[in-house]
């Protein structure tokens, strides 16, 4: 989204060389690293982060953490600080889409799916170990690579005030209203039981995976993953109706028991495509037979015609 903002030259160490717009409630600006010379992206978070100690602490240690253990599938944290009262995020620039442009664009395979949800769940697993929620788990803060074999999660509900509490998000720009739907039940919930946890990511990361499997996003009415695409065994309803159970305490446990069960399903799609490519090669030898005996027969037909036109 485009900004009417003056861009800054210079944010913390960065030169800033463009500015890109909004998105998810900060300034994105493309900037240089002094140090390296190479690109870098920089948000320019709201300023109530830097008002607020409670939400700046929470920004700082949640950023340190995952600056300071990079994950293969969480999009590198380079720097993070405050500049002129407002706080900034330094991340990498890497050549990849969100995952919502990429199922725009066409429907993965199966085996892709599954590929790209578990890479989701390995940048979970890292960030939660560390006590990092993501908070906003949906298809544009997934970026992924031309063929899908390179997944990273960005956009982590740190790096916004908002992403503390809901109300009002949606009248800020913090939250799109595209973004909504992926939110778990307690996230959207005024007198929720418990502060969100861990298990919300869980529950985003299966509506993502129920609309990879099937090209939609499950509704009020959650259909079965088997029952929309034909190519997935039970296994797959199982795994994906735990993941977006409404009560937190009858989802996964831990990102890590998903990715358990994501392996086994893995296997079970393995088995499935070996079970059926062995029924394709036992139809062919039967009708490779079939035409062998049709052959025999009309040779043995021909012999005897030639005998008696002899005779």
């Amino acid at each position: 989204m485009p900004t009417s903002e003056t861009p800054p030259s210079q944010i913390g160490p960065y030169a800033v060389t463009a500015a890109l717009g909004r998105e998810a409630g900060a300034t994105l600006y493309r900037a240089t690293e002094p140090t390296r010379g190479r690109p870098v992206l920089v948000q320019l978070l709201s300023p109530r982060l830097a008002e607020e100690p409670q939400l700046l602490e929470r920004f700082r240690r949640d950023a340190g953490a995952l600056a300071a253990a990079p994950h293969p599938n969480i999009l590198p944290i380079l720097g993070s600080g405050v500049d002129a009262g407002r706080p900034y995020l330094a991340t990498a620039e890497v050549a990849a889409l969100p995952l919502d442009e990429v199922l725009k664009s066409r429907r993965l395979t199966v085996a892709e799916a599954v590929g790209v949800m578990k890479a989701i769940c390995r940048g979970l697993a890292h960030a939660h170990e560390r006590g990092v929620l993501h908070g906003h788990v949906w298809p544009h803060a997934v970026r992924v690579s031309h063929d899908p074999s390179d997944v990273k999660l960005t956009d982590f509900g740190f790096a916004r005030a908002e992403s503390l509490g809901m109300t009002g998000t949606l009248s800020t720009g913090a939250l799109n209203l595209g973004a909504f739907r992926y939110l778990a039940p307690e996230q959207t919930e005024s007198r929720a039981a418990a502060p969100p946890d861990h298990r919300a990511d869980l529950y985003s990361a299966g509506v993502i995976f129920h609309e990879m499997l099937t090209g939609r996003a499950p509704g009020d009415r959650l259909a079965l993953p088997s029952q929309l695409n034909s190519e997935l065994p039970p296994e797959t309803d199982v795994l994906v109706l735990k993941c977006l159970a409404k009560k937190p305490m009858e989802r996964y446990a831990s990102a890590i028991d998903l990715l358990n069960d994501l392996a086994r399903l893995e296997e079970a799609l393995r088995l499935r495509l070996l079970t059926e490519l062995r029924g394709f090669a036992r139809a062919g030898s039967r009708r490779r037979t079939l035409v062998i005996a049709g052959i025999v027969l009309v040779i043995a037909v021909l012999a005897v015609l030639v005998v008696l036109l002899v005779r």
